[in-house]
């Protein structure tokens, strides 16, 4: 290998002065390249990328087709190299987010919160669909227990002992039966007690422990424990009537896909297909009341429906307009349709014949 370079050198040394010139212009092109590939600037970037069948994640053990229902997803990349910034600024279709190392989540934590939200997200969807079928069918029943809080994001910032997936079950010694319960004893506290760590008894690892954490003050005053949680409910499938199975829980990561599994599952609960043979897309996470939330990448996710030949989008009420601002701007033409909650999206399908004849 030495041998190599030194008869390289050698050979470079022998060569004519416009040689040397494009020698030096090649290797100077390719370290420019190099750097602006390697070095990173603090920025994400949020691209167009992917439907994912729904009926994919949970299975319902029903006799019923769960129709053409899909989650809409994009791809998120976080302090990306100077090139892909570049390539970021020149395409309408992606969108850059200024990314602050010492507030939001990197990379690993990200995957943390997008697996353990995932989990909450499959979790509130078979809740709600069981609950609304069971409406219409009595005989459907959904084993649940409620366990606690669980721990899905931990800020930079954050001054305490909780760590991802703890499952929260007392503040202070005293239990709570939701997370308002557990918000309003957090809060109690710091009123009473703001320079104090408070105490959390919680489940790690199947085991059971106390933890502290401190509260966190800005500029702006109070801002909490950095800490971010969710209603944590444990299902049994074998004791549901009809029972289920989650088959493939981490195809994607996230909660933005709940409204649309809680729909898959409820078509799969009872007989006929509210669908109606319709390609079906949305994007929202589905709360334990039913409510859809507002979610991230709508522009990206208008986009990637309208790349699958699909029928109706759902989606929130926060999230619209600029959901039908990037639909008149990329000249979609599936409907596009706003809904608040899980009942919304019900009720548009089952009087979805009549909505047609009208228009």
């Amino acid at each position: 290998m030495k041998e190599f370079f030194v008869s390289g050198w050698r050979n470079f040394k022998k060569s004519s002065l416009i040689t040397k010139i494009f020698t030096f212009l090649g290797v100077g092109l390719y370290l420019f390249v190099l750097s602006i590939s390697f070095i990173k600037v603090d920025y994400e970037v949020i691209t167009p990328g992917s439907i994912n069948y729904t009926a994919s994640s949970v299975k319902v053990e029903a006799n019923n087709e769960a129709g053409f229902i899909y989650t809409v997803g994009v791809y998120t990349h976080t302090r990306i190299s100077v090139i892909q910034y570049w390539v970021a600024k020149t395409n309408d279709f992606f969108d850059l987010e200024v990314y602050d190392p010492e507030v939001d989540l990197n990379d690993k934590a990200q995957r943390k919160f997008g697996t353990i939200s995932k989990e909450i997200s499959i979790n509130n969807a078979i809740i709600n669909a069981y609950q609304e079928a069971a409406k219409m069918d009595p005989s459907i029943v959904l084993s649940k227990e409620y366990k606690g809080v669980i721990v899905s994001a931990i800020t930079p910032y954050a001054k305490t002992g909780l760590d991802y997936s703890d499952i929260v079950i007392k503040v202070n010694d005293q239990t709570f039966t939701n997370i308002n319960e557990f918000r309003n004893l957090v809060t109690n506290f710091y009123d009473s007690e703001p320079d104090k760590e408070i105490k959390f008894t919680i489940i790690r690892d199947e085991l059971q422990k106390e933890v502290y954490a401190s509260f966190i003050s800005g500029n702006s005053g109070y801002i909490g424990l950095g800490v971010a949680f969710y209603d944590y409910y444990q299902l049994d499938p074998e004791k549901s009537t009809p029972k289920f199975s989650i088959v493939d829980p981490y195809s994607s990561i996230g909660s933005s896909g709940g409204g649309m599994l809680s729909l898959s599952i409820y078509n799969s609960l009872l007989p006929g297909d509210i669908t109606k043979g319709k390609k079906i897309v949305g994007t929202g996470t589905i709360e334990l009341d039913g409510s859809i939330g507002n979610i991230a990448g709508v522009k990206q996710k208008i986009i990637t429906a309208n790349n699958y030949n699909i029928d109706i989008f759902f989606i929130n009420e926060i999230n619209y307009d600029l959901a039908k601002e990037e639909y008149d701007r990329i000249g979609a033409t599936f409907t596009l349709v706003k809904v608040n909650n899980f009942i919304d999206i019900i009720e548009f399908l089952e009087n979805m014949e009549v909505k047609n004849d009208e228009s």
